[in-house]
């Protein structure tokens, strides 16, 4: 049971607290998380390819049921999934806190992944419900804002935690914000109702997507330790491309799918979606790493590494919302374009930088620091409008899903394909080192040098793919007033869209009903 309250009861600046505020518990949980992962690592005497499953487990539960929760969504209401996952995201939260080993904290952090897929996914789809596409850039800012302002503090308090409190008490924290965002929510987030008439849950189609993405992850986080050539890895590759072709035939040919796949062949939707996905790979990758690299290069404590992260990154209170009025102003494309630049820069300056020599390495550090929020800041409030622009009338769920998918996957990949170079790159250095360990948390026994070489060679694939982040932003188009005939490319296509019962087709053209 929901409140039913319609958008225009409620002001508009509260809609937009709201989804923030949700948004805003997320990322400081994942900045507080982040920031223990090395504390944690060393308490529990887990090497640094389990402990980052810390993440990767939430991180992939997350993002295979986005595109399930973002289609019940349409079914049931996107305030009641919103709702739920707030709940459940709470409820994982304090069952984190109480683990008492590895594995507990794995499986609520899974728990923790189910709330957050419900809970993102349904953030874009409200904001397009409850605002015009003239103003959602500002609101996509305040989003990011919220986002980046939430990781700051996570850093800043994490290390606090974690140094005096020890990495339990993490979790604890969030579960009071939990507790109000509930009761916010629940009185105040207006009801907008059903998208779609339910005909049925695509069950084979969300039991696909979902064991598709899990195997996935689950292979790339094995290749860097089994090998990439292993029969077990290709394994996994094949299996991963045979279910997502075998997803693609199936929603292509099903009545009521899960996705409809007619978005994928729009193209500009498909290279913002592809520019969002890498972003979110390099930052993501790169702040997982930078905690070890600032205790484990710079020998910074925990609390001290946490500050160090969380002051440039305060930059984005004044860029998210700059960004969110450029692109309502002027279009998403020039803001993407200076975040790309910003990330590359950023990338460019932490491969090549060895802080270990000379007394101001740490100014480099901070610079590098500096351009990767300005990068976060302009890139995400505009590329999601972006996206979102691309939006046809009855598609909103199904586009902010895909949205998401492609955000939150670039997030798992991102952790796991950087941990794998500097975990694979540290263990084959370090293989007959004196004195060095090849279990638990290596990581803490072996030399300085060896260290940055894997951290450097983490960086340089993500200032690879910054460089292609920034071609794509080149080539992105902004479509201030989409319409559904803009997806459609032959005969095929129409007969899929013919089955939404909100779309009529006449005469060649298509008008909603």
């Amino acid at each position: 049971m929901t409140n039913n309250i319609t958008p225009n009861k409620v002001n508009k600046g509260l809609i937009t607290f709201i989804i923030s505020f949700g948004v805003f518990i997320w990322s400081f949980s994942a900045g507080i998380v982040t920031i223990a992962l090395p504390s944690i690592s060393q308490y529990l005497d887990v090497s640094t390819s389990l402990v980052s499953w810390v993440v990767v487990a939430h991180l992939l539960v997350l993002t295979s049921f986005l595109l399930i929760f973002g289609k019940i969504g349409e079914y049931v209401g996107y305030k009641k999934i919103f709702l739920g996952g707030l709940f459940l995201f709470t409820v994982g939260s304090y069952f984190s806190g109480i683990s008492l080993n590895i594995e507990q904290l794995i499986l609520s952090r899974i728990l923790q992944g189910i709330g957050s897929a419900m809970l993102l996914s349904m953030t874009p789809a409200i904001i397009a419900v409850n605002f015009p596409n003239a103003v959602r850039g500002k609101i996509f800012g305040y989003i990011s804002l919220a986002t980046t302002v939430a990781l700051s503090l996570g850093y800043g308090v994490g290390g606090l935690i974690t140094e005096y409190l020890g990495w339990h008490w993490i979790f604890f924290v969030t579960v009071p914000l939990g507790m109000i965002a509930i009761v916010l929510t629940y009185r105040y987030l207006p009801d907008t109702g059903k998208v779609e008439e339910y005909h049925g849950f695509d069950i084979v189609g969300s039991l696909l997507i979902f064991f598709s993405m899990f195997i996935l992850i689950i292979t790339l986080e094995m290749g860097g330790r089994l090998g990439w050539t292993s029969s077990l890895i290709l394994l996994g590759l094949i299996s991963c491309l045979a279910l997502l072709i075998i997803f693609y035939k199936w929603e292509s040919n099903y009545k009521y799918p899960l996705f409809k796949m007619c978005l994928l062949k729009q193209r500009y939707l498909n290279i913002s979606i592809a520019a969002g996905f890498m972003t979110s790979f390099v930052l993501t990758g790169t702040i997982f790493l930078l905690p070890f690299y600032l205790e484990l290069i710079m020998n910074y404590t925990t609390d001290v590494a946490g500050l160090i992260i969380l002051i440039p990154t305060l930059l984005i209170i004044f860029v998210g919302p700059l960004s969110g009025r450029i692109s309502d102003k002027t279009g998403s494309k020039l803001p993407s374009i200076i975040g790309a630049v910003c990330l590359a820069i950023a990338l460019l300056v932490l491969t090549v930088l060895n802080p270990t020599i000379g007394k101001y390495g740490i100014i480099f550090v901070l610079l590098a620091l500096l351009m990767r929020s300005l990068s976060d800041g302009m890139f995400s409030p505009a590329n999601n409008k972006l996206v979102m622009s691309h939006s046809p009338p009855g598609m909103t769920g199904s586009v902010s899903s895909l949205l998401n998918t492609a955000k939150y996957l670039g997030l798992v990949m991102g952790v796991v394909i950087f941990e794998t170079i500097f975990d694979s790159t540290v263990s084959h250095s370090a293989a007959g080192l004196e004195g060095a360990i090849s279990t638990g948390a290596f990581q803490f026994s072996v030399p300085v040098e060896t260290l940055l070489s894997g951290f450097q060679q983490a960086f340089l694939l993500g200032a690879v793919i910054s460089i292609l982040i920034i071609i794509a932003s080149l080539i992105s188009k902004e479509n201030p007033d989409p319409d559904e005939s803009d997806y459609i490319e032959d005969l095929e296509d129409l007969e899929n869209l013919n089955r939404i019962e909100n779309i009529n087709i006449e005469t060649g053209n298509i008008s909603k009903k």
